[in-house]
């Protein structure tokens, strides 16, 4: 349902729009979902915003797409 609402919207749209659509690339992943952090930590955290992962990916994507038109 989101995604008819999201294509009437962009049709409406007078100048183009480039949609990045990262949620299948994200719901691939193994580490982008948040996890019991090792050690003393009393709540949930996401490793992968410290080291290289799906932020990163999301990125480079980003990146490109700005740079490739």
């Amino acid at each position: 349902m989101a995604w008819v609402i999201l294509n009437k919207v962009m049709r409406r749209l007078k100048k183009p729009v480039h949609w990045l659509d990262i949620t299948g690339l994200s719901q691939l992943r193994k580490d982008a979902h948040p996890s019991a952090f090792s050690g003393n930590h009393p709540g949930n955290d996401c490793s992968h915003w410290c080291l290289p992962g799906l932020p990163d990916t999301w990125n480079l994507l980003f990146y490109s797409t700005l740079f490739s038109s």
